[in-house]
């Protein structure tokens, strides 16, 4: 089977994922001010209306910010119950500017990952990046088998 190109892979070794329930936009808002204010990069993010009143929004941050992105969380009275942090979490994703005529490539990144039994916690992907966050442990072995299912040019990674 031919192996799609790319033209790398990038990954992060020390996140922390931060999954949230929102009420409203505004909050989401407020967070990202005073993510802003803090210099606090958000290395990935998803999120998604449940119903009228709920949003899910989950974003990751170098770990060196849990405690910061904690207080700001607990300062915009999200309650303890609406928040899920996994302060284990790693990223890899493949980057390619050809992406947006090439289909399948979530898809064969996915199944690559997935055989092999590497634990995927959220994907986002842009016209160029396919983003997956997966436990810190298995980011090393993300980048082998990624290294396996892709064509990647010398010197990259």
């Amino acid at each position: 089977m031919e192996r799609i190109k790319i033209y790398d892979i990038l990954h992060h070794e020390h996140l922390c994922q931060i999954c949230l329930v929102l009420v409203d936009h505004c909050s989401m808002k407020k967070m990202f001010d005073q993510l802003e204010h803090k210099a606090i990069k958000i290395k990935f993010f998803a999120f998604h209306q449940v119903d009228q009143n709920g949003f899910h929004c989950t974003f990751c941050v170098d770990r060196s910010y849990l405690k910061t992105t904690q207080n700001i969380l607990m300062n915009l009275a999200i309650s303890e119950e609406n928040i899920n942090i996994n302060d284990a979490a790693g990223m890899v994703a493949i980057y390619g500017p050809h992406f947006v005529e090439r289909p399948g490539i979530i898809d064969a990144m996915h199944q690559a990952l997935t055989s092999q039994g590497v634990h995927v916690l959220a994907i986002s992907t842009t016209l160029s990046t396919s983003y997956f966050i997966i436990p810190a442990a298995e980011v090393v072995r993300a980048i082998a088998i990624l290294k396996e299912a892709f064509e990647i040019p010398q010197g990259k990674v």
